[in-house]
């Protein structure tokens, strides 16, 4: 069990370790100062995700942008956070959306956490994915980093899905057997599945 855990920190370390090198290097302060197109409203000192992991468990709760700038290791721990549970791996988000989780979290007015089914995918997981679930695209934004899945506790998923649509954040996948909303950093579209 300790060298589960010793493995486990190892990996993550490691990973964020990478993440923050590849974030500073390939990274122009351009990439990081997008500002989603509804940011107008008088702009908070900071912006903090609360979210659970649905698949591992995790808790997560922190500050990835202050005073004007991303805290690049923040942005790695969230882009671990945001892992391919299924292979273990993690990929650079884009950050446009977790700006837009703000966004949509602020605009709700709750102090519930963002519990996420689903963030980055490797292709593998998404083909395995496909083949076990007819409503899973073979481009999905999950492979580039660029979707979640999730829920909120105490807010109806058609309420988040409604919001997100109005504040024009992207793709807006309302899927109500499965009970979540599909977010995305695609041009402003939205779809209803049952």
């Amino acid at each position: 069990m300790r060298k589960e855990l010793f493995n486990a920190t190892v990996n993550r370390r490691s990973f964020l370790r990478t993440s923050l090198g590849l974030s500073a290097a390939a990274m122009s302060p351009a990439v990081f100062a997008e500002e989603h197109p509804n940011s107008s409203q008088k702009k908070p000192m900071e912006r903090r995700l609360r979210m659970v992991n649905v698949n591992t468990r995790e808790k997560l709760d922190v500050v990835y942008w202050k005073d004007g700038n991303y805290l690049y290791d923040h942005i790695g721990q969230l882009n671990y956070f945001m892992r391919d549970h299924h292979r273990n791996e993690a990929a650079k988000m884009h950050v446009r959306l977790y700006n837009s989780l703000f966004l949509l979290h602020s605009a709700l007015e709750t102090d519930s956490r963002i519990y996420v089914l689903s963030g980055f995918r490797t292709k593998a997981t998404n083909e395995m994915l496909r083949n076990k679930y007819s409503n899973v695209a073979k481009k999905s934004f999950h492979i580039t980093g660029r979707a979640v899945d999730f829920v909120i506790p105490g807010i109806d998923n058609d309420t988040i899905q409604k919001t997100a649509r109005e504040m024009n954040l992207g793709g807006v996948g309302y899927y109500t057997k499965a009970h979540f909303v599909h977010l995305d950093t695609g041009h402003p579209r939205h779809w209803v599945m049952s």
